[in-house]
């Protein structure tokens, strides 16, 4: 066989070599490779929103002009309820302050009032540590003046050591957004009050406690 010969048939086969190469390349483009198809769906902006649960407390001392706070901007530092001076032996069943609740929160919740602290100081120079019974002798009612007023605690300040469950003006134990109610804090002193009781004085806290229903 000539050279010439055997040089054109290695060139025929390289060239067929390169056209099966070719073909097996376009088949797997073809087939599975970057042509592909692909579908997508997506779903945006899923939320979960929860209720809360927020009060505003308006205390009013008799007299006075009405103090508001609510658990947000002030939970700590509301207004007195009452401001008794000059109490001797014989102070009569007296209302001296207000409070008035509601549930400025989006969720019905209940609510309750609580006795933080009494504790009994000094008021004067005549005072003693064995001068220590005002708070334990004062005599506190508290009412709450639903159209139908009820006492809701009455007994020894010092002595108001349960949570009281209070209703709204409605009577109703769950309180809808928006309820309110008020209460009513009434002071006496005994007439046979002890001589420990000189020369003191009775600072109280109280606390309205919120719960979701």
């Amino acid at each position: 066989m000539s050279t010439d010969r055997q040089r054109s048939d290695r060139r025929q086969l390289r060239a067929g070599m390169v056209f099966v190469l070719v073909l097996a390349g376009t088949a797997l483009i073809g087939w599975g490779g970057l042509a592909a198809w692909q579908a997508v769906t997506q779903n945006n902006g899923s939320t979960a929103s929860t209720l809360g649960v927020h009060m505003s407390n308006v205390a009013t001392i008799t007299g006075g002009t009405g103090v508001t706070c609510t658990d947000q901007n002030s939970p700590a530092a509301c207004g007195v309820v009452f401001d008794a001076q000059g109490i001797t032996p014989g102070y009569g069943s007296t209302q001296v302050g207000t409070v008035a609740i509601t549930n400025t929160g989006t969720e019905a919740s209940t609510f309750e009032l609580s006795l933080k602290s009494a504790i009994v100081s000094s008021e004067d120079s005549f005072w003693t540590a064995a001068d220590d019974t005002l708070c334990a002798d004062l005599q506190l009612t508290v009412t709450d003046s639903e159209t139908v007023p009820h006492v809701v605690y009455t007994g020894s300040l010092a002595g108001m050591t349960t949570p009281l469950t209070i209703t709204d003006s409605g009577g109703h134990a769950v309180w809808n957004p928006g309820a309110t109610d008020t209460f009513e804090f009434s002071l006496a002193l005994p007439a046979g009050s002890a001589n420990t009781d000189e020369d003191s004085v009775c600072t109280a806290a109280f606390t309205w406690g919120q719960n979701g229903a």
